[in-house]
C-alpha cells in the first residue's frame, strides 16, 4: 500500500471516529451553569472582549476548513492527457510523422487526419472540463453554511460582529429568519423553532424548549441549535459550545471530503478497452511492417503504411460520443435539481443496483402525499382526482353483475 492510500485511509478512518462521537457529546445535559463554568462566560454579560481575542488566537475562526482546490490548468491538463485522450493524442503525432517522411507531399491524407484527430481531442476536452468546473463551481457555493454577521452578547452589550470571529463561551443571539452561525445550547428562548433538514433531512421545524429535560442523543435534544442550520421562528439565546470543523456540520463535511475515490465502472471498461485496442493496433503495424521488409518494400513507404494501419484502429469518435452522451444525460439530470459532479458517475449511477438509506427524507424532496384511504368499509385511491374517482366507481363492476 503506498504512503498516500495509507494517509487517505487513516484520515477517513479519523473522520469516522470524529462524526461517530457526536452522540456521546454531554454539552447539552450537564446544564448552563455549568456550561458557563467549563467555558468561563456569564450568560447576562457574556465574554470579555480581550478574552473573546485571547480564545481567538487558540480556537481559530469559525469556518469550515476548505479543501484544496485543484487549480483551473490542472483540471483541464488532466481533461486533455486522460488515458484515452493520449492515445488520440499519439495517434495524431503518428499522422503528422507519417506526412513529414513520406515522399509524396501532394497527398495530405496523413496531415488532415492528424489535424482532425487533434481538434477532436482538443474540443472534446475542453467540452469536458466546461463541464466539470461548471458543477464544481456550483458545489462551492453548498461549502461554507455560515452566516457574514452574527450578534452576541460581550461585556454586557448586545452587538453585532463577523460570525468568523465567535469562540467558544460567546453568548449568541438568533432570531427568526437567521441561520445559526455555531452549534449553541439555548437557555433562553420565545416560541423559537429551527430547521435542522440540512443535517437530519427531516422537513419540520423543531420547537425549541430550553425548560425540558435533555435527552442523551443531541439530534433530539430541544436545547440545541446546529451550525449549518435556520432559525424560522422567534428568538433565542444560547452559549457558543462548539466552532468551525468542530460542529456537527464540520464533522460530516470533514467525513465527506475524506471519503476515498474509486474508479468508476466506466473508466475501469474504457481503459481495459483502451489497452485491448492499442495492443491489437501496435500488433498490427509491427507485424504488416515486418511483412513490408521481409517483401523488400521501401523502408518510408513502409513505415507510412505501419503508421496509417496504427491509426486506422484508433476510435477517433468513441471519446466524443461518450463525453457528449455523458454531458447531456447530466444536463437532463440537472433538471430534476440532480448535480453531476463527475461526468462518470452518471453511468455508475445507471449501474447501481441497491441504494441503502437510513430514511425516506433522505431520497424524496421531504413531502408527504396521501397515497389511499379506507373509510365506510372501502379503500379509496388518492392517486388520481375525485373527478375521476367518481367516474371509476359508476363503471360497472363484473362482480356486480353476477
Amino acid at each position: 500500500m503506498s504512503k498516500n492510500a495509507g494517509k487517505k485511509g487513516s484520515a477517513m478512518s479519523a473522520a469516522v471516529s470524529g462524526t461517530e462521537a457526536i452522540r456521546t457529546w454531554t454539552d447539552h445535559r450537564i446544564g448552563i451553569p455549568a456550561l458557563a463554568e467549563k467555558f468561563k462566560t456569564d450568560t447576562k454579560t457574556g465574554l470579555a472582549t480581550a478574552t473573546a481575542k485571547e480564545l481567538a488566537k487558540t480556537e481559530g475562526e469559525n469556518a469550515l476548513t476548505k479543501k484544496d482546490v485543484v487549480p483551473w490548468y490542472i483540471m483541464f491538463l488532466k481533461e486533455m492527457i486522460g488515458f484515452f485522450s493520449l492515445l488520440l493524442w499519439f495517434g495524431s503525432a503518428l499522422c503528422f510523422i507519417g506526412f513529414i517522411i513520406q515522399a509524396d507531399k501532394e497527398d495530405k491524407a496523413n496531415l488532415y487526419l492528424g489535424i482532425v484527430l487533434a481538434a477532436v481531442t482538443f474540443l472534446t476536452g475542453c467540452f469536458s472540463y466546461a463541464q466539470t468546473s461548471k458543477s464544481a463551481e456550483m458545489m462551492a457555493q453548498f461549502e461554507n453554511f455560515i452566516p457574514p454577521r452574527a450578534t452576541v452578547i460581550r461585556d454586557g452589550q448586545v452587538g453585532s460582529i463577523d460570525a468568523k470571529e465567535i469562540v467558544p463561551g460567546d453568548i449568541v443571539v438568533v432570531k427568526g429568519g437567521e441561520n445559526i452561525p455555531c452549534d449553541i445550547c439555548i437557555f433562553q428562548s420565545n416560541e423559537m423553532k429551527v430547521n435542522n433538514a440540512s443535517l437530519t433531512g427531516e422537513s419540520e421545524d423543531m420547537f425549541i424548549d430550553p425548560d425540558l429535560e435533555p435527552v442523551e442523543n443531541i439530534f433530539e435534544t430541544k436545547n440545541v441549535a446546529f451550525f449549518g442550520t435556520s432559525c424560522t421562528a422567534g428568538e433565542g439565546y444560547g452559549i457558543c459550545f462548539r466552532i468551525g470543523d468542530n460542529t456537527v456540520i464540520g464533522q460530516i463535511a470533514n467525513l465527506a471530503s475524506s471519503a476515498e475515490s474509486a474508479e468508476t465502472p466506466l473508466s475501469i471498461e474504457i481503459h481495459r478497452f483502451i489497452l485491448i485496442i492499442s495492443a491489437v493496433a501496435m500488433s498490427l503495424g509491427i507485424i504488416f511492417f515486418i511483412f513490408g521488409l521481409v517483401y523488400e518494400y521501401d523502408i518510408i513507404t513502409n513505415l507510412v503504411f505501419a503508421i496509417g494501419i496504427i491509426v486506422a484502429n484508433v476510435p477517433e469518435g468513441l471519446l466524443a460520443t461518450v463525453t457528449v452522451s455523458l454531458a447531456l444525460t447530466a444536463q437532463r439530470m440537472a433538471g430534476k435539481m440532480v448535480l453531476v459532479k463527475n461526468l462518470e458517475s452518471v453511468e455508475t449511477l445507471g449501474s447501481t443496483s441497491c441504494i441503502c438509506s437510513d430514511k425516506t427524507g433522505t431520497l424524496t424532496q421531504n413531502r408527504m402525499t396521501v397515497s389511499h384511504m379506507f373509510y365506510n368499509r372501502k379503500t379509496v385511491d388518492c392517486s388520481i382526482n375525485y373527478q375521476a374517482y367518481q367516474k371509476n366507481m359508476a363503471l360497472a363492476k363484473p362482480d356486480e353483475k353476477m
